[in-house]
Order: C-alpha cells, then sequence, then structure tokens
C-alpha cells in the first residue's frame, strides 16, 4: 500500500499471506540471494522532461527540456523458490518425472491449445485452453472477503517479490480496465497503428484491444514466434479506465504506473547449449539484441514495450516442450507523487546490482551522457586549477 495506506486507483497487489519483510523466508532467503544474470538497457530515447526530472538538453543532440529514457531487461536467477515452481508445472501439466525421460514433456490436448499468435500473419502456436486460464487467473488474483488468499504455493514467491521492490506496490495488471469502452471510437488507421507490434491475440473479433494479465507459452520445434510487445501504456485506448485514470502515458515516465512482464521458465529440465528455446530481446533503433536462456527456474523482468521473441526449441529437443508462465504487472509507486524521480530511473534494477550493460541506442545514449560528464569534470578541474594559481 501506499504511505497513506491506501491503495492507488486500478492496483490489484499479488495476493499473499506474508508481510513485506524478509523474515521467514525459506532457505533464509533476502534479495541479496539474487544472482543477475543479465541487466541490460535498451531502446534510448530524449523524450519530454517534467519539473522533477534532469533536463538533458545541453548534451550534444539533445533537444531542450528533454530527459534520457531507456528500457529495462533484467533476467535473475535464485528469486522463485521449488514450491511456486512445482505449483506452476502441475497446472501447466509439466510432470518433472516425465522431463527425465527422452521424450520429455509434450503439451497435454487437455489443456493446451493451438490458440496464440504474435501477429497477424504467424501461425497459433500453444496457449493454455481458455477454461485453463480463467481456472488459474480465479485461483491467483480474487480474494474472498474474509478468506485468506488461496495461492498457496505462490505465497512465497509473490512476498519475494514485493521484498524485491519495497519501494514499488507490484501489482497485477488490470486487463478489465485496459479494454476498450463501448463508447470506443478509434478509427481503423488507429487500430492499424496498435497491432504493429502488440500480439494478435491482444485484440477480440471486432479489432478492438485487449490484454491478458498472464501468458502461458508451450513452444515446441517447428512454432513460429515473431517480434512483439507485450503492452505499452501510449497504445491504449482512449475509451479505456485506465487511459482515463492515468492518462496517455509513455512506460517508465516519471509518476505513472510501470509496466513490467516477469517470465518464469517452468521446466525442471533443459540442456540449454543443444534444445534453443531462448528469448531474444531487440533494440529496435539499432538492431542490436540480446538472447537469455531458459535456464530453469530463471525469471525475467522486463519493461511491457521492450521488442522480444522467443527462438523455438530445436530439433535436438525432439518434441518436448518449452513452457513459460509471464506474469503481466504494473508497479505502482508507494510514496505516489511524493517518489523521486531517480526510482523510474532504475525501475525494476537495484542499485547494488551496479550499472547496467547498455545495448544498442542506451550505449550510444551511455557514451554521449559519460562524455558530457567527463568534459564537465574537465572544465571544473580547470576552474579550480586557475583558483589555486591565483
Amino acid at each position: 500500500r501506499m504511505e497513506g495506506g491506501e491503495l492507488p486507483p486500478l492496483a490489484r497487489p499479488l495476493l499473499t499471506n506474508r508481510d513485506e519483510t524478509t523474515v521467514g523466508f525459506s532457505h533464509d532467503w533476502t534479495p541479496s540471494h539474487v544472482k543477475v544474470a543479465a541487466n541490460l538497457t535498451l531502446d534510448a530515447a530524449f523524450v519530454p522532461a517534467s519539473a522533477n526530472v534532469r533536463d538533458l538538453g545541453s548534451l550534444p543532440g539533445a533537444p531542450r527540456g528533454c530527459r534520457a529514457s531507456v528500457a529495462r531487461v533484467v533476467a535473475l536467477d535464485g528469486l522463485i523458490d521449488e514450491t511456486a515452481l512445482r505449483w506452476i508445472r502441475e497446472r501447466l501439466g509439466v510432470d518433472a518425472e516425465d522431463e527425465q525421460t527422452a521424450l520429455g514433456v509434450r503439451p497435454r490436448e487437455s489443456l493446451w491449445e493451438r490458440r496464440t499468435a504474435d501477429d497477424a500473419l504467424a501461425k497459433p502456436t500453444y496457449g493454455l485452453r481458455k477454461e485453463s486460464m480463467d481456472r488459474l487467473v480465479r485461483t491467483m488474483t480474487q480474494r474472498e472477503e474474509g478468506v485468506e488468499p488461496t495461492t498457496g504455493g505462490l505465497d512465497e514467491f509473490h512476498a519475494r517479490l514485493r521484498a524485491l521492490y519495497p519501494d514499488w506496490i507490484v501489482c497485477h495488471m488490470p486487463a478489465d480496465a485496459l479494454r476498450a469502452g463501448d463508447d470506443d471510437d478509434d478509427d481503423d488507421e488507429v487500430r492499424r497503428r496498435r497491432r504493429r507490434f502488440l500480439k494478435s491475440d491482444d485484440f477480440d473479433d471486432a479489432g478492438r484491444f485487449r490484454c491478458d494479465a498472464f501468458v502461458a507459452n508451450a513452444a515446441v520445434h517447428g512454432d513460429e514466434y515473431r517480434w512483439h510487445l507485450d503492452a505499452d501504456p501510449s497504445s491504449f485506448p482512449d475509451s479505456c479506465a485506465w487511459v482515463r485514470t492515468y492518462g496517455d502515458h509513455v512506460n517508465g515516465e516519471p509518476g505513472k504506473p510501470l509496466f513490467v512482464s516477469a517470465v518464469v521458465y517452468v521446466n525442471s529440465e533443459w540442456n540449454e547449449n543443444d534444445w534453443g528455446g531462448e528469448t531474444h530481446f531487440m533494440d529496435v533503433g539499432s538492431g542490436i539484441g540480446a538472447t537469455v536462456r531458459p535456464r530453469p527456474g530463471r525469471v525475467v523482468l522486463m519493461d511491457q514495450d521492450v521488442t522480444h521473441r522467443v527462438s523455438p526449441p530445436t530439433r535436438a529437443a525432439g518434441g518436448r516442450a518449452r513452457f513459460s508462465f509471464v506474469y503481466k504487472l504494473v508497479f505502482f509507486p508507494k510514496k505516489g507523487d511524493d517518489a523521486d524521480a531517480a526510482l523510474w530511473e532504475r525501475g525494476i534494477a537495484r542499485p547494488e546490482w551496479g550499472p547496467p550493460s547498455p545495448i544498442g541506442s542506451a550505449a550510444k545514449l551511455a557514451a554521449i551522457v559519460n562524455a558530457a560528464s567527463w568534459r564537465a569534470r574537465q572544465r571544473r578541474g580547470g576552474v579550480k586549477r586557475e583558483r589555486e594559481e591565483e
């Protein structure tokens, strides 16, 4: 909750019976146990600066009254606990013992169907059947009055996420608040632009925007995946409850909630050298990217407007599936309007993780900022020497 004790509008916190301390976690877990496999920035751009953000207009090539905007991706090992992984595997039909066999685990037809696609041209890939996903969502998000949450095995994982980001209220994305209202009057051109990088199943039969709060994938050899975004708040329809509450904003804008995806690699067994199944992230402007292997139990957090895609398993994987489960999240600042802009500059990275590794346009921006800082230090040093000589 916010410091005043109230929740922000449309905030739906992760259900857990635990408080926000790290006392009582299994194996004495604390955020320091998390191993950072990747800490990346990409998609750098100069965007208008608000009053409480550092103005970078003095940098070469930067317009006046601007700030630097980057997107973030972090890959973390040691965040999710084994109880939570077992809970997710059971609901996705992934038997850890079957994974040890030569054939591995294939998507169960009773739970999965080829129903998801990254765009209108891609062939459908395996997603959970609607009734399976609906049942899972109800279990994970609905709290009955006077009854403790029933997430069971996810209790500690949700609490660990909250402990990892103590300055944010970590919430499920309010999917219903992103859907176009009955008075939606977006024209066909607006809808066409919105479809460019979003997934094709992010739209209903009438072409109106919708976005699910959870996604389950079972990638197999021969599948086709395309570049896409999970969500971009600047593309939400004007008629949806989110825009009416928070206005039209880009992701990562200081003072606004931050849209984040958490990808959990579910398999208990995966030969990352031979079986493929990586997730690729792209800095669109430069065409430079990064790859994260689906190491069992790894969790990738990324800003939802990062362009990415799945690489299907290789022929060597046989018929086994690479399973993943995606939380669509929204981070609300606990201090609300009083939060410092530095919170958005860090985003999903913790200070003790050190400087991020910039790629593509973010690397270019980092070079410009570093050069400007060096020149400023040189000027200050020159002034100091002149004063000493006087």
